[in-house]
């Protein structure tokens, strides 16, 4: 048997390698599998077309799906959260994006439950947005405030049917998030495994919506909040439809950069997907 001449850095360096090794598997195998599911949930609430009773039903399912995925996830690993009720930091930025079923999940809540008064309230809301944009992209990082047009008394206003992004979002830290708030540039540290189920499970509901000749596009939820209520009565079904007056809200890349960042992972780890 040959000696092992190592360094003691060399074995701490191939150590380090190993254990990220390990976390990126871990990783893309909960991603996959959540892909998988978000893609069969789609094609399921679709198979006998598309409505906007359907994509609601798809933007349901998700949910569902997600919160059953994230809660394994708290068991096995108990992260360590800074997430508390009433702290809505990372709701006032702009650039949430959310898939076009989970949109007219929202407007259906909306005009279900608010009266006149209230919905003119997230009208309004909707519209502070856009004008707090003043015709920036809304992924363009901002040090300013702009509040989710649904936060309300510091608390979402639909919290029971939050998008995905917002159900993946998590923070370790909520001094980070503080600093966050004040400056576009600061960054966040989250638990990854969480925000890993919400995104692929949001892209393998957008390959279905792609497959049957839906728009697969995100959209960013205040600017799109905006459109819709202007719109009024109908605006859903347009949607449903095909409508195309979502197109200042699209952000048509994301799906397809991630998924090319998450085959780049595979491929390093020798993993045929």
């Amino acid at each position: 048997m040959r000696p092992d001449t190592r360094t003691g850095q060399d074995r701490a360096d191939v150590f380090a390698r190993e254990v990220e090794r390990r976390a990126h598997a871990q990783r893309l195998e909960v991603f996959l599998s959540s892909r998988d599911a978000g893609r069969a949930l789609a094609a399921d609430a679709l198979a006998n077309g598309i409505s906007t009773a359907r994509l609601i039903e798809l933007a349901d399912a998700a949910a569902r799906y997600a919160d059953a995925a994230i809660e394994i996830v708290h068991e096995e690993y108990r992260p360590r959260l800074d997430c508390k009720e009433s702290c809505s930091y990372c709701c006032c930025k702009p650039g949430v994006l959310i898939s076009i079923p989970e949109l007219l999940r929202i407007l259906e809540r909306l005009t279900t439950t608010l009266d006149a008064d209230g919905i003119a309230g997230v009208r309004e809301r909707a519209a502070s947005y856009t004008r707090q944009l003043n015709g920036r992209s809304f992924d363009e990082p901002t040090d300013e405030s702009i509040p989710c047009p649904l936060l309300s008394d510091g608390r979402c206003s639909v919290y029971e049917i939050r998008p995905l992004t917002c159900r993946g979002y998590n923070s370790t830290s909520v001094d980070a998030c503080r600093r966050a708030h004040e400056s576009g540039n600061a960054l966040v540290p989250i638990f990854s495994l969480i925000k890993d189920v919400t995104d692929a499970t949001t892209v393998g509901a957008a390959t279905a919506l792609r497959d049957v000749g839906f728009n697969d596009a995100l959209v960013d939820l205040g600017t799109a909040l905006h459109i819709a209520l202007e719109a009024g009565e109908g605006s859903s079904d347009a949607i449903a439809g095909g409508s195309e007056a979502l197109l200042a809200a699209q952000n048509s890349s994301w799906v397809g950069e991630l998924w090319t960042r998450v085959r780049e992972i595979a491929r390093q780890l020798d993993v045929r997907i």
